[in-house]
């Protein structure tokens, strides 16, 4: 399974760079529309969406969003301001599972709009954050990825007590402490490499959004596995071999991504 997803890795890891630094931002919105298209694929089945009729329904709907809020950037903020209201709530979810489960997945309207939430305000996120500075894609997509990675060694090497055990059994405190620390080094790493005689200040900001996003990853990724463990599952797909679907592999991005903007905008 390591070798799997080492591979994947290797393979994914050089093309995802590769686009974000030499895609203008119009292509990159436009190479954002198969992740989406995907990924709430295979969110649709998950909530037991079964006619591909209305799944293809569903993601059209999404593309038709995503499209609409791209070209009208007035409506960003207000919609990242919402979100991070939804992931606030969705804390609540995760720490009581499975109580209180009916009210997030027991209506097929709540599903629809949890899907909105997961990957809506995600793909918009990152095409705004794009716009800015393709730079700040690779800056979170690394604090990401050493999140993902310290959690993911450092949970197997010393992990023994479980985070929140009912929502994700195999992720653990001392994992999430490993990705909270190789990810804030990613980031003073990059005030360090970016900014000649750093000031205090500019550290001290770049630590608090690197802290911000780590728990808004963790976040993404147990409230996916909130999704997962009810409809019986252990992955959303099998696209990438070792990794599962594709949802698995942005399932933190979908909330760090709008929660890194959001973040990024008020403390710079």
């Amino acid at each position: 399974m390591l070798i799997k997803r080492l591979l994947t890795a290797a393979f994914l890891v050089p093309l995802v760079v590769i686009a974000t630094l030499k895609l203008d931002s119009s292509a990159f919105a436009i190479a954002m529309m198969p992740i989406l298209v995907i990924g709430s694929w295979e969110f649709s089945s998950l909530i037991k969406m079964s006619h591909w009729l209305a799944k293809a329904s569903y993601v059209a709907v999404l593309m038709t969003t995503v499209y609409y809020l791209n070209q009208t950037p007035f409506l960003l903020m207000p919609l990242l301001v919402i979100t991070l209201l939804w992931w606030i709530i969705n804390s609540y979810w995760i720490i009581n599972f499975p109580r209180h489960t009916h009210y997030w997945n027991g209506y097929i309207a709540t599903r629809l709009v949890n899907g909105f939430f997961f990957f809506v305000p995600f793909v918009v996120a990152l095409s705004a954050l794009h716009q800015i500075d393709s730079t700040l894609v690779l800056l979170l997509l690394a604090l990401i990825w050493a999140a993902d990675s310290g959690g993911y060694l450092v949970g197997r090497a010393i992990g023994k007590n479980k985070l929140i055990p009912n929502a994700s059994p195999g992720k653990t405190i001392e994992g999430a402490a490993g990705g909270v620390l190789l990810s804030l080094g990613v980031m003073l790493i990059y005030v360090y490499s970016s900014f000649e005689n750093a000031a205090f200040e500019q550290y001290f900001f770049y630590g608090i959004l690197s802290l911000v996003t780590t728990f808004a990853s963790i976040l993404g990724d147990l409230f996916e596995s909130l999704h997962k463990r009810v409809a019986g599952v252990k992955d959303s797909g099998i696209l990438l071999p070792g990794h599962g679907g594709l949802f698995d592999r942005i399932d933190s991005l979908t909330a760090s991504a709008p929660i890194f903007f959001l973040a990024y905008s008020f403390l710079t």
